[in-house]
């Protein structure tokens, strides 16, 4: 499915729904005994995006994914940038985001496309 700049900030405009990037802001520390991480710390951002299912199909034989979806969001308004490894939350979902591609038009940033799976 192809889409161009302007078709995906309108699919925002008219279907999206306020959705939360959660991007961890302190890593914390790394207890090799346990296995764990401790102290690290998230921030929230609340933003307007809009969620596509992706093509259906087996990706990778050895995984299986639930709910391979793409979210558009908005560069304009948003105060961070969306990284692999951010989550998304939002209609009671959480989902972690596994690529994200920046769309620029005229050298700016328009929009980011997160790739997702829960």
């Amino acid at each position: 499915m192809s889409f161009n700049a302007s078709d995906l900030l309108k699919l925002v405009q008219d279907f999206g729904e306020t959705l939360t990037l959660r991007k961890v802001t302190t890593g914390g520390t790394y207890n090799a005994s346990t296995g764990t991480v401790s102290g690290s710390a998230t921030t929230d951002y609340s933003f307007t995006g809009y969620f596509y299912n992706l093509a259906e199909g087996i990706s990778d034989l050895n995984q299986t994914r639930k709910g391979r979806r793409a979210c558009v969001i908005p560069a304009k308004g948003l105060s961070a940038t969306p990284d692999d490894e951010d989550q998304i939350l939002g209609n009671g979902d959480t989902v972690n985001i596994t690529t994200v591609r920046t769309i620029f038009s005229g050298g700016q940033a328009v929009c980011y496309l997160c790739e997702t799976f829960e």
